[in-house]
């Protein structure tokens, strides 16, 4: 399925592919000074979680919006064993870019939640009371909202809910970003959903967070499709 979307910061392509039409957004780091218009109105990403995707995504986005009045923190429970690989990647307490998960995520205008899929089936409730209302929620697989239609539950209305889903590993998504410095189009390519906009600026949200961590291709989906995707590919792999 095709979604075509409005971009108010970057420049949307039509491609044909084979009897589909697509709607695409190429990135690249000539994008980078786009950024804070993008992300208008921000003035903290939080970055939930350390493990696949989390370093990648917190240092990129980092990296990225270096010389901006754009902070990436990332949050941690206390005592994390990740909390020392963090701060070897340059985020710390002393500089507000390292902290306690939920300190985190009450201060932070966009919440990345890139914790383990248990962990946000068990601190959900707790995350949406503690995010500013009108902030936004960001996603990268669609597991969250599967979850929460399997229990009747919605995201509180008060808030953006978008997502960002790279199409590979976290490792990678560092590395081909760091080639990227020197070899143009280099990246993971990246699918995109807006599942709530109460503000406008969703959309734009969500590709500059693809741009940001080095998708050379962003294109939109849906947070349903992303989750029945992986459902599809576990039932498959599970079953041969």
């Amino acid at each position: 399925m095709s979604l075509n979307f409005t971009t108010k910061v970057f420049k949307k392509e039509e491609i044909r592919l084979a009897d589909t039409t697509e709607y695409i957004v190429r990135g690249g780091r000539d994008l980078f000074p786009l950024l804070p218009k993008a992300f208008d109105g921000v003035k903290q990403i939080g970055v939930i979680g350390w493990g696949s995707q989390g370093p990648a995504q917190a240092m990129n986005l980092r990296d990225s919006l270096a010389g901006t009045a754009i902070k990436v923190a990332v949050g941690l429970r206390k005592g994390s064993a990740s909390w020392k690989k963090a701060e070897e990647a340059g985020f710390s307490a002393a500089a507000g870019t390292l902290g306690d998960m939920m300190k985190v995520v009450a201060d932070s205008d966009i919440v990345i939640l890139l914790i383990a899929d248990a962990a946000q089936a068990q601190l959900y409730k707790e995350i949406f009371k503690v995010m500013k209302p009108g902030a936004t929620l960001g996603l990268s697989h669609g597991f969250l909202l599967g979850h929460m239609q399997s229990v009747g539950d919605k995201f509180p209305a008060n808030i953006n809910v978008i997502g960002v889903c790279p199409k590979g590993m976290g490792p990678s998504v560092r590395r081909l970003y760091e080639q990227g410095k020197t070899t143009n189009g280099a990246g993971i390519n990246t699918s995109f959903a807006v599942e709530q906009d109460i503000n406008g600026k969703a959309t734009d949200y969500a590709i500059g967070w693809s741009v940001a961590i080095g998708g050379p291709f962003t294109f939109m989906t849906t947070l349903e499709q992303e989750y029945k995707s992986e459902d599809r590919k576990s039932t498959r792999l599970n079953s041969s």
